[in-house]
């Protein structure tokens, strides 16, 4: 039972690669759907686009998206791998188009998913989590999972303190290796109850 915490901004270093600094245009006002896991259907446009930035002059499309906005943005080959393990998990998977620099259409072959809800699944004390006043979390140390917690988690799911961040099973990571999906990069998480690797 392995879980490992993905990198929604993808490879940084790659200046080549697609880089997304915007949300769906019409949805700027609920923005914060997109990274706390409130559903989204019923305020995504019908004709949904999304366009580059100056921000960013990389065109390279990989299975993963990077962007600064904590939306999981993905290739339809990954969207229907999680699908495929992430059945009976209420997901919102949303289609849209995006287009280029000079607002040319790029790809129609894009989603983003939205897992909606979050999961408590770590240990707090291990974690470092710390609350301010008005009972908000304010920082998080490291994630590091309470073992119990996750026992029934599923494939990919949100971090309740930390719902921008997104966990990926071990099933799920398996076969996103072996299809060697590009631009999808992981940490794997350790257990509290787990030794830590000083090396």
């Amino acid at each position: 039972m392995n879980f490992f915490h993905i990198e929604t901004m993808g490879d940084p270093n790659d200046e080549s690669l697609c880089f997304l600094h915007d949300v769906v245009e019409g949805t700027a006002r609920d923005s914060a759907r997109y990274s706390l896991g409130k559903p989204l259907l019923s305020v995504y446009p019908k004709e949904p686009k999304l366009f580059m930035s100056p921000e960013s002059r990389g065109m390279k499309l990989a299975d993963l998206l990077g962007n600064t906005e904590g939306m999981l943005v993905v290739s339809k080959a990954l969207r229907e791998t999680i699908e495929k393990h992430c059945q009976g998990v209420e997901i919102e998977y949303l289609p849209f188009t995006l287009y280029d620099h000079r607002k040319r259409v790029h790809s129609q072959d894009y989603c983003i998913v939205n897992p909606i809800g979050s999961l408590d699944c770590l240990d707090e004390a291990a974690s470092g989590v710390q609350y301010g006043s008005e009972g908000s979390v304010i920082d998080i140390g490291e994630i590091v999972l309470d073992r119990n917690k996750v026992k029934d988690a599923p494939q990919l799911f949100r971090v309740k303190q930390r719902p921008s961040q997104y966990i990926l099973g071990v099933k799920l990571a398996r076969e996103i290796y072996d299809r060697d999906f590009t631009n999808v990069l992981w940490t794997e998480l350790r257990f509290s109850d787990s030794p830590r690797d000083v090396t």
